[in-house]
Parts: structure tokens; C-alpha cells; sequence
């Protein structure tokens, strides 16, 4: 009923994208993951899940750890649902990437293509008891 220590790393160059040149942006200039091949997340602090969700009974935790990405790590703090399905948890959540906390260039492209200044990394996490 506590996850009380987790860390989920992933290599960036398995990111991908409907456009090939988007994902060569992404691969190169914007992350590259030549110099940073892996985004990681280590969670600093206990998530009590009790009681655990009946099934289908969406319920709301907050998660602390540290996120490195294109070589810095930074604390960060959100919000994640999960939902009992028989003998596993499913766990959503998302972290806004503010771009310049990480170092990471912004995407846009000389006017031709235009962001925001920040991105969402989203997750999805089955637990299951082992």
C-alpha cells in the first residue's frame, strides 16, 4: 500500500513522433540525445496508497522526486490518478517541462513553427504486486 522508493529512466532517442524530421529536431538540436541519451525520475519521497482504491475508483496522490533531463536534474512535484484494475494499478500523471528550467532549447523553428515555452511529459505506470 506504499510505493516508498521508484525510479524510471527512459532512452530519449525512443521518443518519437508522427514526423521523422520532428523527431530528428527532437534527436538533435532541441535534446540531443547523443550527448544526453536518458530522461530520469527518482522518487524522493513515500506515496501512501492507503487505503488502496476499490476497483475502478479513480483516486488522486501527489508524488515528489527529481527529473533529469538534457543533463539537469530539478525537483519536481505532481499530481497522479490511479485506478485499481483487479490485481494491478494503473497510474497516469504528467509533469510540465518549463524548457528553460532544463536547459532545453525551445522547439520553435525561425518563425515557421512556434511552441510554448514548455512541454508535458506523460506517463503511464502499471504496478503490480509481486
Amino acid at each position: 500500500t506504499t510505493v516508498t522508493a521508484a525510479t524510471f529512466s527512459v532512452p530519449m532517442a525512443t521518443v518519437h513522433s508522427d514526423k521523422s524530421q520532428r523527431d530528428a529536431q527532437f534527436d538533435g538540436r532541441i535534446m540531443d540525445v547523443a550527448q544526453y541519451p536518458t530522461g530520469t525520475f527518482t522518487l524522493t519521497s513515500p506515496i501512501d496508497l492507503a487505503p488502496l482504491p476499490a476497483g475502478g475508483v479513480v483516486k488522486s496522490y501527489t508524488a515528489h522526486g527529481t527529473l533529469t533531463l538534457h543533463g539537469t536534474t530539478r525537483p519536481v512535484t505532481f499530481t497522479l490518478t490511479a485506478e485499481r484494475k483487479g490485481a494491478q494499478i494503473d497510474t497516469v500523471g504528467h509533469i510540465r517541462v518549463l524548457f528553460s528550467d532544463w536547459n532545453i532549447q525551445n522547439p520553435s523553428l525561425g518563425g515557421f513553427v512556434t511552441t510554448q515555452n514548455y512541454g508535458q511529459l506523460e506517463f503511464l505506470l502499471v504496478f503490480g504486486k509481486s
